[in-house]
Formats: C-alpha cells, structure tokens, sequence
C-alpha cells in the first residue's frame, strides 16, 4: 500500500506545469468529458437588493404610484405582461423572451420572517436554509450527491456559499484569460505510473479535461468585434457561452451583478442595471442559439430581497423583503406565476408579504431542471407551478 508520501510523489510526477501557470490550473479545474445532451443552468446574483416592484411593475395600482410620486414606472414606460402588470422597460430586451413564451416571472418570492441584513439574507438565499445557515450551500448540496453536476463560478470574488459542498469544490474564474497558460508554461501530461491506482489515474483525467477544454477554446472562432469586458455581467456571461460552446464539463455556473443597494438616486441607477441585465442576457442566448446550444441552457435571476413600498427621501427605496425572480430559456414555461403584490396588506415594517417560498423554486429548478431530487437538498418541500416543459 502507497503511503501518503508515496503519493505525492507520484502524483507530482503525473502532471507537470510550469511556476508561471495560472492557479486554475494548479487546481486542475475542470474533469470529465461534457455531454451535450445535458441541461445548464446559469444563476445571475442580483447583488444589494433589486427593487422587485420597479422590476416587476403593478403599474395599475393606485397604492405603488402614490407611494413613490417620483420612482413609480408609469404605465407608458412598462412593457405589458398583462392588464395590470409590466416589465420595466429598460427590460425590453427581456420582454422579448417573454413574447416567444421563453420568460416566466415568479411574483413575490421570499421566506418567512425576513431578514433585511444582505449578508444574512443571502445567506438564507444560496444556503437554501431559512435560520443558521450551513456552510455548504444548495447546489453545493446537490452536487455532493450528483457528481456530474460540476459547477462553476465566473466572477471577481471567491466561489459564493450556493456553490460549495463538503465534497464539492466549484473552480471560480474572473474571465477566459485564467485558463491560458503564461508565456513559457507547459502542461505535460506523463503516462510513467506504478500500476492502476484510481487516485492518480483521477489526476490524470482531470488535467487531460483541462487541457482538451484549453484546446477547445483556443480554437473556437475569433469574434470581429472587441469582446464585452470580463469585469462586466456581458463579460461573464459571454465567459460562460464560450465555455458551453467548448463543451466544457460546467452544467451550473454561477456569476453576479452588483449595484442594487438603491437607497438613493435610483431614478437613473436602477433602470441602468436592469438594461445591462437585459442586454447580456439577450446577447447570450443569441450567441448560444447561433451554435444551436440555447435549448440547453435555462438562466435563473434572483437578489437577496427586494425593497421598500415607499420611497425615501434621497429618492431611492430601503431594504424590503419578498420580490421577483426570473426564469429564461426555451426550455422554460413562461408566464406570470404567482399573485400580484398585495399592497394593502404590509408587514410591520411596511413590506408586501411574500406569496411564493423561494425553496419552492429551487426545488423545482433541481427537479425540473437539473434532474436532481431536491429533497435530500431541501428537504420535503409541498411542491407549486411546474416551471419548465
């Protein structure tokens, strides 16, 4: 038997990279062969707290407009969903998806008890657990049981706790660029093994994924034009379309966009977010559609809470508690689910109250989705709308 020592020697001597490799390659980030028959979800953080009813508008609602004499999106400025209800119409590149019946809007989603903290609230959100959170999050969770669900985070920070598990360990990139060897970097793949341990053959599989992946990449067609920028949400998710069209390994992956702590100056900032929003996504599903890969691939928008009935006096809107949170894809089934905002019933703070368990959701993107038993992940949750089909 090997002893550990053993091991590490040996395992030193499978793979060979240079000093000047990137550390998502000392990491050896990506596995096993892709299928590409299989689904994809992309989660978009709504990072600070989106204001759901300026999203999402009850434009007909004569409480939402005189609570907010300056905010409140006019019924000219909101692209229909039906009689009552609108998108905001810096969204119009969404509302697109909506008219092909690829867009479902979740009204009021959120959890009893809401806790207007962003760090505790997005904790409860990406853990999946309403109270103490565990340190592993939901998709974490549902990759610890299902190992081909290998996630993946884009973005400037480290891996967020909805993709952590006790087995799992997500690779986390700010951009393409991480996966390029540095000038004068090799990566050798050696074949000298003492004998068949699985252990090392495991390394070796995994290196040679990540070295077809970089392949794959490199020779993918070069746009004409300049690339988004990678510090941008059209930055990450156009990272995000390159690795699905590569056949990378990745059937979740996880990327944010920050800026939607409005607590004033929300006139302009608000709706500027929500274009760059709509903007990337429709610019996605368009390059996923150009390699014939869109029908795979369902994105899932949600932010840690949603704000305030009532503007404030720096013209913007306090931390709430429930809002929306968006489905879409070809594979999803739009349409309006759930009730509209009852604004005649608050909380004592002055929140609508949620209608739709934000669990429920998760559990049905597991299920509907991903394949993936949501119980053992979320427990036993009463079950709601079928999202997907």
């Amino acid at each position: 038997m090997n002893s550990r020592r053993d091991f590490l020697r040996q395992a030193g001597a499978v793979c060979s990279v240079g000093a000047v490799a990137p550390a998502v390659w000392r990491r050896a980030a990506a596995a096993a062969a892709a299928r590409r028959d299989a689904s994809i979800l992309v989660v978009v953080e709504l990072t600070g707290g989106n204001d759901g009813l300026n999203t999402v508008v009850p434009f007909e609602d004569d409480i939402y407009r005189k609570s907010r004499p300056t905010l409140a999106v006019k019924p000219e400025k909101t692209l229909r969903l039906d009689d009552q209800t609108g998108l905001n119409d810096a969204l119009k590149d969404l509302h697109a998806f909506w008219d092909s019946g690829d867009l479902a809007v979740i009204r009021q989603v959120g959890y009893p008890n809401p806790n207007r903290s962003h760090f505790e609230s997005m904790a409860i959100w990406q853990s999946g657990v309403v109270g103490a959170p565990p340190p592993v999050g939901w998709l974490g969770r549902a990759a610890d049981l299902y190992p081909g669900l290998v996630i993946r985070h884009v973005g400037p920070t480290s891996v967020p706790l909805a993709g952590q598990g006790r087995k799992t360990t997500p690779q986390s990139l700010a951009g393409l660029a991480d996966f390029h060897l540095a000038a004068g970097a090799e990566l050798e793949m050696e074949d000298q093994s003492s004998g068949s341990d699985p252990i090392l053959e495991s390394i070796r599989e995994r290196y040679r994924g990540s070295r077809d992946l970089l392949e794959r990449l490199d020779a993918m067609p070069k746009d004409a034009g300049a690339l988004p920028a990678a510090d941008t949400i059209q930055g990450r998710l156009e990272t995000i379309r390159r690795l699905i069209a590569a056949d990378s390994s990745a059937r979740v992956y996880y990327t944010s966009l920050d800026g939607f702590d409005t607590h004033s100056s929300q006139l302009y900032a608000h709706p500027r977010l929500l274009r760059s929003l709509a903007e990337g996504i429709a610019g996605f599903f368009k390059g996923l559609k150009a390699d014939r890969l869109d029908d795979r691939v369902a994105v899932l928008v949600f932010s840690e809470f949603g704000r305030r009935l009532k503007e404030n006096a720096g013209g913007g809107t306090d931390h709430g508690a429930p809002g929306p949170v968006l489905l879409v894809g070809p594979g999803v089934k739009g349409g309006l689910v759930g009730p509209p905002p009852d604004l005649t019933r608050l909380d004592e703070v002055g929140d609508p109250l949620f209608a739709i368990d934000y669990r429920d959701v998760l559990a049905a993107v597991l299920h509907g989705w991903l394949g993936v038993d949501p119980k053992p992940v979320l427990g036993d949750r009463p079950g709601g709308a079928e999202l997907f089909g």
